[in-house]
């Protein structure tokens, strides 16, 4: 009996342990989602006049409903086609992976987009426009 106490224990301590590190991973990437969400929704607005941002407020809302809902569905177009190509019928957890490595992979394909942003696009959100440069001289004398 003692020994089945000190599996238990080395058991609970584990876990524990895993916990905390799981706990701190999810705490982590909610942070960083939380701030590529801000700053891509800060980014949308740049250049919309005052006057539309109502307007573009519910488009960018529909595309974000529309990319999480095209984003479940590749990924669950990746879980069937794993599930074909494994040729049983029984969803295993061995068919998830393709699939998560399908979204990422699209995921990942718009950092192409955030490449090609300006270095200074967003800076009239954050008041850091750039200083208006000097007026040339026209008289050419």
């Amino acid at each position: 009996m003692p020994q089945l106490e000190s599996q238990i224990v080395t058991a609970s301590d584990a876990f524990k342990q895993n916990k905390s590190v799981m706990l701190g991973l999810l705490f982590i990437g909610g942070f960083f989602r939380s701030l590529q969400f801000t700053s891509i929704n800060t980014i949308a607005y740049a250049e919309v006049d005052h006057a539309r941002v109502s307007r573009a407020t519910a488009l960018v809302s529909v595309g974000q409903q529309l990319a999480v809902s095209t984003g479940v569905a590749v990924g669950a177009m990746a879980v069937e086609l794993s599930l074909q190509f494994r040729g049983d019928g029984i969803l295993q957890a061995a068919d998830f992976p393709p699939a998560f490595l399908a979204v990422a992979a699209i995921s990942a394909l718009s950092t192409v987009i955030f490449w090609r942003l300006a270095p200074d696009a967003g800076a009239e959100m954050a008041n850091r426009l750039p200083a208006p440069s000097e007026p040339k001289d026209q008289r050419g004398g």
